[in-house]
């Protein structure tokens, strides 16, 4: 009977702190959703009432207190990006694209009036507001509903979101996401860490943010700035983990929720597990990831691959998204799949190697199931990502402009599986260490979720950092005034010092003339 009486007392509770969550993560890209499902479902599972504006619903019927509002119609935004992130996408064009991407979806999800009519319904009340960092103009939805706001990212955000909440951003020390450098920087990396932290800061400042605060006035009755929505942001979770990525210095309202994805495997479609089970020998897993299509790679590159897989004596599972038939001269130990359950595949005991864009799921992943990589990176976090992985001691890198090469590919993965137990180590130290954590990520995520929920806000936590003008937070008042003081010290002794002297010659000269006169 007692045992009932709690029960009842622990779901009273449980209702009774249901909120209304509202979470929009516009990103049309399987990894960038796929990331924060268990996020949504864990929610929704404590008795939340979830919604969720994404571009990939999982369509659970089971998870009764989530809804998905499907904007699947935002990939006709990203349909290019393997072209571009092979052919005209560098790091110095990445911002600009990342604007122009976000800001038409977000234009685009603003005009629907499925979005419309879900934002003027009167009924609507929520008490926590989940942005993705890429959409800063609808963290204004705040003011509608009058709750407290989180910023949250799949990978880390950039350097102008971190300095404006007050975390440091030293272009030595942290470049920018969208950089290719990875500390420690040489000195020519480190001048052009900085002239890329200056760039990104002034394309955001005058060209991005402007442009945004259109869409606020087009949408919006409001008279608040892109930077006014970030000041007023209660905390920033980002899909990071220390222990894997550079450690970072960042205020409290800064939440790192490092592999928020991670799960166990699930079963393989039986055809790719008889392939797989077969490989005594060992096989290659060979894919780069859910933006980029090896179907559309260069056909030099293309060739380099089939090539370099051809002469390998260990099956290989390609995720390739076209028709087995449409690749002439397929090796006969290559297996061409659409898509894989990448999980189920990393976690075979058969895999001696994951050759990899290098994109933050699929490092995590491979981290997890200790999997030594063969990384090509092509745009975004993924040149960070490589050198990060090569750094830690568990992959190899290849550079694919202007083309893969094939020497280049078979040196590569032979140096990684001729060394196989050095890779294999490094990684699983990573992976150890990255797991012993008192919380995952998953819970730090919930928690502080509810912890803003809890107390309407974070404003308590907010960085101090954030709020000093650049010349009171880097002293150079401070500075300047004590430079003044010891320059007008030093001045004034040297006045000083310079009249006694003068003084002293007087002196001296007029001792002369009187000894002189005495001797005559």
């Amino acid at each position: 009977m007692f045992s009932k009486y709690i029960i009842l007392v622990v779901h009273v509770a449980t209702v009774a702190f249901c909120a209304n969550i509202l979470a929009i993560i516009p990103t049309p890209s399987y990894s960038h959703q796929k990331a924060y499902y268990d996020f949504w479902n864990q929610l929704s599972l404590r008795g939340h009432k979830v919604t969720v504006i994404t571009s990939d619903p999982q369509k659970n019927e089971t998870l009764t207190n989530l809804t998905e509002i499907d904007i699947n119609w935002a990939y006709k935004f990203f349909a290019d990006i393997s072209d571009l992130a092979e052919n005209s996408l560098t790091m110095w064009s990445f911002h600009k694209w990342a604007h122009d991407m976000s800001y038409n979806i977000s234009e685009a999800l603003l005009s629907q009036q499925q979005i419309q009519d879900f934002l003027h319904n009167k009924q609507k009340h929520f008490d926590v507001l989940l942005v993705e960092f890429f959409y800063v103009e609808l963290l204004v939805l705040a003011e509608k509903y009058n709750c407290p706001t989180i910023l949250f990212s799949t990978m880390d955000v950039f350097v102008v979101t971190h300095e404006r909440i007050g975390n440091p951003t030293s272009p030595a020390l942290y470049p920018d996401e969208g950089s290719s450098f990875y500390a420690p920087l040489s000195f020519s990396e480190r001048i052009a860490s900085m002239i890329y932290y200056l760039h990104t800061i002034l394309f955001y400042e005058y060209i991005s943010h402007p442009i945004r605060e259109k869409l606020l006035h087009m949408f919006f009755n409001t008279t608040s700035t892109i930077n006014k929505l970030i000041d007023n942001i209660d905390m920033v979770f980002i899909n990071a983990n220390p222990v894997i990525q550079h450690p970072r210095a960042v205020g409290p309202t800064t939440i790192y929720t490092g592999s928020l994805n991670y799960k166990f495997a699930t079963a393989l479609p039986k055809d790719l597990k008889h392939f797989l089970d077969n490989a005594t020998n060992g096989f290659i897993y060979f894919s780069l990831g859910s933006n980029v299509k090896s179907k559309d790679l260069k056909a030099e590159s293309l060739k380099a691959i089939v090539e370099t897989l051809r002469e390998l004596p260990y099956k290989v599972m390609w995720k390739f998204e076209a028709d087995p038939e449409d690749m002439v001269g397929k090796p006969d130990n290559v297996k061409l799949v659409k898509w894989a359950p990448q999980l189920g595949v990393l976690a075979h005991p058969h895999l001696k190697l994951f050759v990899t864009q290098g994109g933050l799921q699929s490092m995590d992943e491979a981290i997890f199931n200790e999997v030594p990589c063969v990384v090509i990176p092509f745009f975004a976090d993924q040149y960070q990502n490589a050198k990060l992985m090569k750094n830690k001691g568990f992959a190899e890198i290849v550079e694919r402009s202007p083309y893969i090469k094939q020497g280049e590919l078979t040196n590569a993965i032979m140096k990684v599986i001729n060394n196989y137990s050095k890779y294999k180590n490094s990684v699983r130290t990573l992976k150890q260490l990255s797991l012993d954590t008192p919380m995952t990520g998953l819970e730090k995520a919930i928690w502080w979720t509810e912890y803003v929920i809890r107390n309407k806000g974070a404003k308590h936590l907010r960085n101090p950092a954030a709020d000093l003008p650049l010349y009171q937070y880097y002293l150079l008042d401070v500075i300047c005034f004590l430079l003044s003081i010891t320059i007008f010290t030093l001045l004034v002794i040297y006045i000083v010092l310079k009249k006694l002297l003068n003084l002293l010659k007087v002196r001296f000269s007029t001792k002369l003339d009187l000894v002189d006169k005495k001797s005559q």
